[in-house]
C-alpha cells in the first residue's frame, strides 16, 4: 500500500461518529470511486451500512461483529473486512487503529 494517495479531492469536513471516537475524511477519484480514511479509538462501536463496504485495516487491529456471528473477529493491519449493504454490525478495539473504507 502506497504512502500517499493522489490524485484526489479531499471533503473539508470531517465525519465524526461515536462522541468523537470514530472519525473519518472523504476521498473522492476522478473516476467517481469514494472511499473514508478513518481512524478508531479504543472502545465499541456499532454501525449501520446503507451499501456495500471493504474496509482495510491500515494500522492496528479491530475486532467486528456481524449478525449470525458466533464471535468477534480480529482483523488486524493489512487485513480486511467487507460488510454487506443495510447491515447493523460492531466494531471494537483496544489501540487506536486505522482504516480505508471504499464504498462498493
Amino acid at each position: 500500500m502506497s504512502e500517499f494517495i493522489n490524485s484526489v479531492d479531499v471533503k473539508v469536513k470531517v465525519n465524526i461518529y461515536c462522541d468523537g471516537k470514530v472519525q473519518s475524511r472523504t476521498l473522492r477519484y476522478p473516476d467517481g470511486k469514494t472511499q473514508t480514511l478513518g481512524v478508531y479509538l479504543p472502545g465499541e462501536f456499532e454501525f449501520h451500512s446503507d451499501g456495500p463496504e471493504k474496509v482495510v485495516m491500515t494500522a492496528g487491529a479491530v475486532e467486528v461483529l456481524f449478525p449470525g456471528d458466533k464471535g468477534w473477529r480480529l482483523v488486524e493491519t493489512g487485513g480486511c473486512y467487507d460488510v454487506p449493504a443495510n447491515t447493523v454490525f460492531k466494531v471494537r478495539c483496544s489501540e487506536i487503529s486505522e482504516y480505508i473504507c471504499d464504498f462498493l
